[in-house]
Parts: structure tokens; sequence; C-alpha cells
């Protein structure tokens, strides 16, 4: 009688199976390793929208206090109409006409004044307000001369407060501007000596009164 045994055949058959349950399961750091990619890009899309947030605003911040005053509204024509209580009482109004250009970024006001017709005797004047350097500077055409004094801030508007002013005012009035409540400041100025070197007042006034005979003027009386 023939004896037939299978238990060898079986522990091939275990032996075999073993291995295909270790490969069917999934390594583990394959799970940690896409959380990770995604937590990175979520960071990555995050930062990219606050910067993206932050340069418009900063564009925008630009544009509306820097290119806009510079480029399209930083330049003014004022009609300036007065008494002078030192004439005649017959005398109507005199009138000046005034071509104001506001420098914000540095901080300089450069003023040019023409008579009106009401006005002929008047004198053409270019001022320079220069806040950085506290000066104002006059050239005085008809003589082509230049004169620097302390800028006096108790009556000349800071570039910002004058430009809040002038754009108030054209908006009301259109594009030349009647200033209201206007008064007369009469400024009686001492010629203290000449200059020689004008570079040391700044570029801008340098600019005005290069090649001109300069002299340093002090206040010795303001009336209004």
């Amino acid at each position: 009688m023939v004896k037939i045994s299978c238990a060898a055949i079986n522990g091939i058959k275990a032996e075999k199976e073993e291995p295909e349950r270790v490969h069917s399961s999934p390594p583990q750091h394959v799970g940690v390793s896409r959380r990770s990619s995604l937590t990175g890009l979520c960071c990555l899309l995050i930062a990219l929208i606050i910067s993206t947030c932050s340069l418009v605003y900063a564009s925008i911040y630009i544009y509306r206090y820097y290119i806009i005053p510079q480029v399209d509204e930083s330049q003014f024509r004022c009609n300036v109409y007065y008494e002078d209580a030192l004439k005649a009482p017959q005398h109507s109004r005199e009138e000046l006409r005034e071509n104001v250009d506001i420098n914000l970024q540095n901080n300089y006001e450069r003023i040019s004044i023409t008579a009106g017709k009401s006005n002929p005797r008047a004198r053409p004047a270019t001022i320079i307000h220069d806040f950085n350097k506290g000066l104002t500077a006059y050239h005085d055409i008809t003589l082509d001369k230049c004169y620097i004094s302390e800028l006096n801030s108790s009556v000349v508007l800071p570039p910002r407060n004058l430009w809040k002013l002038l754009i108030n005012v054209k908006l009301r009035t259109g594009n030349e501007a009647s200033l209201p409540q206007t008064y007369m400041v009469q400024e009686e100025m001492v010629v203290s000596e000449q200059v020689m070197n004008t570079h040391v007042f700044g570029v801008f006034i340098h600019r005005l009164c290069e090649g001109k005979p300069t002299y340093l003027i002090r206040r010795r009386l303001t009336r209004r």
C-alpha cells in the first residue's frame, strides 16, 4: 500500500504566501511625505497672496500721493486780488497772476508772479520756498538780481497744505483758482551781505540764482 503525504507541498505554499503579504502592505512614509508636500504648497500660496496684496497697496499709495500730485495736479494758475491800503482809496482791487509749481517729493514751492491787467506796476518775480533748507529766494526779473532770506513759516503754507488748498479751490472754480480770504503781507527787508557761492543754499535756489548778483536779506518789519 502506497501512502502519499502533502505536508511538504503545504509548507512550500505557506512560504510563498508570506512574501506576498509583506509586499501588499504600503510603506507608512509615503502618506507622511504627501501631507508635507501639501502643507508646503499651502504656505507658498499664502505667502504669494500676501506679497501680491502688499505690492498692490504699495502701488496704489505711491500713485495716489506721489505720481498724481507730481504729474497731473502739481501746477496751478492763481489769480490773487488784494487792496493796497497805502494807496489812495479810489484805487480798486489789484490783481496778481501766479503760476504755482508744488513739488511734494522735494518739499518746495516755486511761484512765478506776473502783473494782471489791473496792476501794471507790479514787478514780475520768481519765488522759491525751500522747506528742507528753511530758505526763501526771490528773483527780481526786472533787476535780474536774487535775494535770499529765512523762510517765514508763519505766513507761507507748507507744500502739502498749499496743494490741498489749491486742489479744493480748483474743484470749485475750474482751472484758474481765485484764492478766497486773501490778505496782503508787507515785509521790510534789509540787505545784509552779498553772496558769492549759491551752492550752499541747495540745488533749487542755486538753479534760480546762479550767475546773478545774489544778496542775503533779513526781515526788519512785517505788516498785514
